[in-house]
Parts: structure tokens; C-alpha cells; sequence
């Protein structure tokens, strides 16, 4: 027997230093544990039969507990490591794993002051040998099944991998499950004296399988060459990174997993939603149904301005049976935004150039039979209109293209410069209250073209007898926010519906381009507008965009 538990002791160390050169691979720390506790437990049965007193027998015994209580924590937190579910390997879980294996190590140590573990110690002589006979006591019972439950518990994971579709990992679980069955099931027929032994319990003996077996997970199937653990991480992190919002469904509705995309989208909280029906955390979302399998369905969750595109997939087990579904949420707000301008853009186009168009012609049939300076001036008026237009829908289409590429930035400073500079030029009759040369920002190269189009129209349609347009720059935190104002007559109405609705549909915008621009390139860019404008105080508009970097 000796012999065979000096071999046993020589496998378990091979494989402890086959487990130790691949650290930190998951799984390789518990493995040198397991393996090192077997090792101490042969070790000390060694020890035992070599030890001609009682004491002596009763002392090997009682230390021996040292490994026989590390190995099943060992053995749960390799299979846990290994078969990729680290959550459960936290620090707050080996300290709840460690309780009773703790409590049995001091117990094992103290068991002369008490009877917990053993009731009585006795040498009893069979076949001429000397051996220890000890009657278990109430806790021997307890670690006992604390032992198989662990060892069960680190069995499920490696019983789903024998089912894998990648042969290393057939081979791996099943010489890991080898190792467990062995002193397993040779522990078990000890307890029940279905084994003779000689009132020596042989799981240690067993230990020459197991790290044989070990041996030839590590070797023949490179156990930490070809390791599953990544699977199940990347698998999660891939649900949990992409970029559509993901709800998986059992078959009666209820929501039993979401992504953080989801979780935004219908603005719930993996607490409050997991294990409810979707109908209770999202009616809306629910009433759609199998309506998303037929084609695109937008969904929009109450008071938020995202719109999302919901599709649906089916989840089956082998057998084909579906066993729930899966619906994922893409954000549409952007193409559905972009879809409302050009509606706009296309509207507002039409109109202004139907319009002009008619005048030109109204105008050029009668010039065709009067002289008329005044009408010739109208024509050359709506002609430099067109003109314009045509500008505008040039900087939105501009605006529109750069929103889809990585863009410039500019200097602030030289954005307003250059807005003042060239309208004033145009417009020479509006005092321009503005001081250039303050604490400088970086920003968008867009808030050169919505600068420019506000500064514009400041000038353009002030009617004032003495037209002034202010400037102010102010630093707001991460945003720096730009002021203009001005003491003309206001904004009409319609045009101010543009901002006021924060969205733009075919019944709600104004007859011009300008302020479209402003609200486009200003979201665009990251920032916000707020216009306030009446007839008697002028318009204040104020934009807000954040700081690049400054100066």
C-alpha cells in the first residue's frame, strides 16, 4: 500500500508542476490546490500506518484533515475557473465555500477536547496489523456531505462540456470527471463497508487515478492550450457590447435577460425588469407581437426622443422547439431624424423656388410689353434669392455628409471673427458689438457654418432704425455658449416651431433654411439652441456646444 501511495504522491506532484507553469491560466491555481491537497492526505496516510502508537495514528489523522477540506473547495473552484464561470469564484464566495471546511480543520485539530468529528479512537488488530479504528461522529457526517455536494456541484459544468462540439474539450471534461469519479466512488463504498480495507479508508489509493487522469487532461489534452473558458465570457460580452438593445424572452413573455442598450431603451433596471412580463415593463414594446418577425416596426418609448427599429428571432433547443425569443432593439433616431430634414429640405425648396420662379416669370411678362426699372430690380431681387437658396442647401447637404465622417475642428476666436468680419462687410449698417481676443475654445468646424447663418440673419432682417447685433461668449463648464442677439422685429412663428417642437415634420417647419441650419449643425455637433424672440425686444439666441480643448 505504501508503495502504491508513493506513486500516487509522485503523479499529483508531476501534475502540480504541469498546473504551475501555466499559471495564470484560469483553472491552473485550483488544479495545484487539488492536486496538493490529495498529495497531503497520501501523504499523511503514509505517516499513519507507519505509526506504531495511538497518538501518534490519532495525530496523522487529525492533520490530514488539512487536505482532505481543501479538496473539494479546490476541486469546484477549478471547475468553475475552467468552465468559464468566474462570478462565482469571487473573494465573498471562496469565504462562503471555505465555512465548513473551516470549521472541520480546526475540529480535526482539536479532536482530543471533543467528540464532533469522532466518538472514540481504538487500535484494532486485523490480519496481524495494527490498525486505527475511530467511530465518526455527528460532523464527520456533515463534511462528508459537504464534500459530495461540492464535488457535484463542480461536476455540472464539465457533464455540459462532454457535449461540446470541440474534441479537446470532450476529452479534457471527461479525464476531469475520471479524476473526481475515482476517489469518489471509492470513498463512498469505504463509508458503506462495501470495500475491505483494513479499517484504512483507500481514497488516497483512489488518487493515483485521479492524477492520472489529471495528467492526461494537461498532456494528450492540452488542458489549458485549449481552455472553454473564454466562451462563455465572450458570449456574454458580446451581448452585453453590441450596440442593439437585446431582450431574451421565455415562452411565457417574461424577460430573463437584457443588455445595457435595453435596458436604456425602455428605461427600467435589470432588477426591476428581469423575471417580470414584458407587458408590465413595456405595454408598448409588447403590444408590437410577432409584428416584428413580419417586417421593420419602430418603436418609441414613451417621453423619449429615440426611435428604434424591432425585430424578433426565435430561440429552439435541439429537439427544435422554441423555448423563447429574442428582440432586439437598433436605434433608428438618427435615420429617422435625417429622413424628417430632407422631407424638410425637399418641402421648403420647393416652395421657395416655386415661389420665386412665379415672380420671376410674373415680372418678366411684363417687362416683355413695359419698361419698368422697378420691376426689373424685383427680378434681379429674387434672382440673388434663388441664389442664396441655393448656398443654404449646399451647407445643409455639407452639414449633412460631414455628420456621417470624423470632422475638423476650429478655433472659436476665428470662427466669430470671420462671421463678424464678412457680414458686417454686407451689411454695413448694423453696429456689431463684439470683442474679439478672449480665453479661446475648440469646437466643431460646424459651429463655423451655424455662426455664420445666425450672425446673418441677425443683420439681414433687422429693420431697426439703428440695427445692432451683440455677441457674448461665456465658458459654461464643459460647453462653452455663445450668445447673439439682436433688436429687430422677431422671428415669425413658424419658423420658431422649428425649435420649439425639437423635431421637424412636414406640418412644422418655417419657409427658410436658415434656422434649420442652425438646429441641425448645433444637434449635430453635440449642442443645443434656445431662441427667444418677440417683436417688441428682438431675438436672443443662445447656443451651447461642448469644448474640444482650450486655450
Amino acid at each position: 500500500m505504501k508503495t502504491v501511495l508513493v506513486a500516487t504522491i509522485a503523479v499529483g506532484v508531476t501534475g502540480g508542476l504541469l498546473a504551475w507553469k501555466e499559471r495564470p491560466e484560469p483553472g491552473a491555481d485550483p488544479l495545484v490546490l487539488l492536486l496538493a491537497g490529495q498529495c497531503w492526505w497520501s501523504a499523511t496516510l503514509i505517516f499513519r500506518i507507519g505509526a506504531a502508537t495511538l497518538s501518534s495514528k490519532v495525530f496523522w489523522v487529525d492533520i490530514s484533515w488539512i487536505g482532505v477540506a481543501i479538496i473539494p473547495i479546490a476541486w469546484l473552484l477549478f471547475s468553475l475557473e475552467y468552465a468559464g464561470y468566474t462570478e462565482y469564484t469571487a473573494r465573498k464566495h471562496i469565504l462562503l465555500y471555505s465555512i465548513v471546511p473551516a470549521i472541520t480543520v480546526f475540529l480535526g485539530l482539536t479532536s482530543h477536547s471533543h467528540q464532533l468529528l469522532y466518538t472514540n479512537s481504538v487500535i484494532i488488530q486485523e490480519n496481524g496489523i495494527a490498525t486505527l479504528n475511530r467511530a465518526p461522529g455527528i460532523w464527520f457526517w456533515i463534511i462528508a456531505g459537504y464534500t459530495y455536494l461540492l464535488g457535484l456541484l463542480g461536476a455540472l459544468p464539465l457533464l455540459k462540456l462532454v457535449t461540446s462540439q470541440v474534441d479537446p474539450f470532450r476529452g479534457q471534461s471527461l479525464a476531469l470527471l475520471l479524476g473526481l469519479l475515482a476517489p469518489w466512488v471509492t470513498n463512498v463504498l469505504f463509508l458503506t463497508r462495501s470495500l475491505p480495507s483494513a479499517g484504512v479508508d483507500p481514497t488516497p489509493i483512489a488518487f493515483a487515478v485521479s492524477g492520472l487522469a489529471y495528467l492526461g487532461a494537461l498532456t494528450k489534452f492540452q488542458l489549458f492550450g485549449a481552455n472553454p473558458t473564454p466562451i462563455r465570457h465572450a458570449r456574454n460580452s458580446l451581448f452585453q457590447q453590441m450596440q442593439q438593445g437585446a431582450l431574451v424572452l421565455d415562452t411565457h413573455d417574461h424577460i430573463v435577460d437584457m443588455n445595457d442598450q435595453a435596458t436604456t431603451a425602455l428605461q427600467t433596471t435589470p432588477s426591476e425588469a428581469l423575471g417580470r412580463p414584458l407587458e408590465q415593463i413595456s405595454p408598448d414594446l409588447s403590444a408590437l407581437g410577432s409584428a416584428a418577425q413580419a417586417g421593420q416596426t419602430i418603436y418609441r418609448p414613451p417621453g423619449a426622443t429615440q426611435s428604434y427599429d424591432v425585430s424578433e428571432s426565435l430561440v429552439t433547443d435541439i429537439h427544435d422547439r422554441t423555448i423563447g425569443r429574442v428582440i432586439t432593439l437598433h436605434d433608428v433616431s438618427n435615420l429617422l431624424r435625417d429622413q424628417q430634414r430632407l422631407e424638410v429640405l425637399h418641402r421648403v425648396f420647393r416652395h421657395n423656388i416655386r415661389t420665386n420662379v412665379q415672380v420671376i416669370l410674373g415680372n418678366a411678362a411684363y417687362l416683355a410689353t413695359h419698361n419698368s426699372e422697378s420691376k426689373a430690380a424685383t427680378l434681379q431681387e429674387h434672382a440673388v434669392e434663388i441664389n442664396e437658396l441655393g448656398e443654404k442647401v449646399r451647407s445643409v447637404i455639407d452639414i449633412f455628409e460631414q455628420s456621417r465622417e470624423e470632422r475638423d475642428t476650429l478655433s472659436l476666436n476665428s470662427i466669430l471673427d470671420e462671421c463678424v468680419d464678412s457680414t458686417s462687410e454686407s451689411y454695413p449698417e448694423v453696429t456689431f458689438e463684439y470683442t474679439s481676443g478672449q480665453a479661446d475654445f475648440t469646437v466643431d468646424c460646424l459651429f463655423d457654418v451655424v455662426c455664420l447663418n445666425i450672425i446673418q440673419n441677425a443683420a439681414q432682417h433687422n429693420t431697426s432704425p439703428d440695427p445692432v447685433v451683440s455677441i457674448e461668449v461665456e465658458q459654461d463648464g464643459e460647453y462653452v455658449q455663445v450668445t447673439v442677439q439682436d433688436n429687430g422685429p422677431g422671428i415669425d412663428s413658424n419658423e420658431l416651431a422649428l425649435v420649439e417642437h425639437g423635431s421637424e415634420t412636414p406640418l412644422k417647419h418655417g419657409s427658410g433654411f436658415g434656422l434649420a441650419l442652425v438646429v441641425w449643425g448645433t444637434d449635430i455637433a453635440g449642442g443645443t439652441v434656445d431662441i427667444e424672440s418677440s417683436d417688441s425686444t428682438g431675438t436672443t439666441v443662445t447656443l451651447r456646444i461642448p469644448i474640444l480643448s482650450s486655450e
